[in-house]
């Protein structure tokens, strides 16, 4: 399974971004080969529009199996997230990446 998390930079300790299309980037990890990598959002964070979609674009793109972001989505992405039937999750804003998966997965 992929998760993908908008967050404020690198890494497990990194804060949860709660912008999704204006995120500074986007964090993989990849529970089958227990992969974390980095997406840099800088193309989109200054882009005056469509910075939902082309992030759910991204989704799609690194096939994600849930998206966390830390506050919404927003109408566009999340129409097109769903479309690739990733799960999404709101609202983990206040709390790092690690933390973030943590929560997630207790809940399953």
């Amino acid at each position: 399974m992929k998760v993908l998390f908008s967050a404020k930079s690198e890494g497990w300790n990194a804060p949860m971004d709660d912008r999704f299309g204006r995120a500074e980037g986007f964090t993989l990890y990849n529970e089958e080969t227990d992969e974390l990598t980095w997406h840099s959002n800088q193309e989109n964070k200054q882009a005056e529009h469509g910075v939902g979609i082309q992030a759910a674009q991204l989704v799609a793109m690194l096939q994600a199996n849930v998206v966390i972001t830390g506050g919404n989505f927003g109408p566009k992405a999340s129409s097109l997230i769903q479309k690739t039937g990733a799960e999404m999750i709101e609202d983990m804003n206040n709390m790092s990446v690690k933390q973030a998966y943590e929560s997630y997965k207790s809940k399953q």
